[in-house]
């Protein structure tokens, strides 16, 4: 059992395409564009993979169903993505595009994941090396637009937790800024891989502590895919 708050908001959202959007940088990589976005209209997308090393790099790539579960993301296996090439090798300073597309089209929204996984080369003697992992949305006939519409409420979770939560009931993807939210309140939202979306018709959860404050006149401040909404705060002590 969860005791639920309702913040008493709704917003209709007017989203953009999720432009503005930076490269994802992580050590020998860098991937652009970081969210791809397919459908009825454009049945194959691709990002370009670029080693900014000295040396070759082995890369990895698949893509993993993605859904959200008890406020969290779930990620699941799936054969339902072409990812071309799954294996290769970038000379130093060199690039690879990487094609994505659905096996068979659907005519259902779908929400996936696309990894792109450094094969970590062997290492003389003890010397270890950490694979480095990027992990970007791959959308298919599903976009951000004025079908998303958010609503949000605390809830108090069976541990005695509190956790703020975000319930999209609209037809479009939603992107939370947790750091914005963080400036706005001081309080830190874990927001994990994604950057906080949240999917049509998928709750997702923030722990919040088991005793957060805020002050009445308070606003709990979002920016959802470039987007300003602004909220009365959850009043849980």
């Amino acid at each position: 059992m969860r005791r639920i708050l309702p913040l008493f908001v709704r917003f209709g959202l007017t989203l953009g395409a999720a432009a503005g959007l930076s490269p994802a940088a992580a050590g020998t990589l860098t991937v652009n564009p970081v969210l791809v976005e397919i459908g009825t209209a454009r049945r194959a997308g691709s990002v370009t993979v670029q080693n900014v090393e000295n040396v070759p790099v082995t890369i990895r790539a698949y893509s993993l169903a993605w859904s959200q579960t008890d406020g969290a993301d779930r990620y699941d296996e799936t054969s339902a993505v072409i990812v071309s090439p799954p294996v290769f090798t970038i000379p130093a300073g060199g690039t690879q595009i990487v094609r994505v597309g659905l096996r068979q089209p659907s005519a259902a929204p779908q929400s996936y994941r696309l990894i792109i996984e450094e094969v970590p080369a062997a290492q003389p003697g003890n010397g270890i090396r950490v694979a480095l992992r990027l992990n970007l949305p791959l959308y298919w006939n599903l976009a951000a637009g004025p079908q998303s519409d958010i609503a949000w409420s605390a809830a108090r979770l069976a541990d005695g937790q509190w956790a703020l939560e975000a319930r999209n009931g609209g037809a479009g993807w939603v992107r939370i800024d947790p750091a914005a939210a963080q400036r706005a309140t001081g309080i830190t939202l874990e927001s994990g891989f994604g950057f906080g979306t949240v999917l049509p018709g998928s709750v997702r959860r923030w722990p919040i502590g088991a005793n957060p404050r805020i002050g009445d006149d308070a606003r709990f401040q979002q920016i959802v895919s470039g987007t300003n909404g602004a909220a009365p705060p959850p009043h849980a002590r």
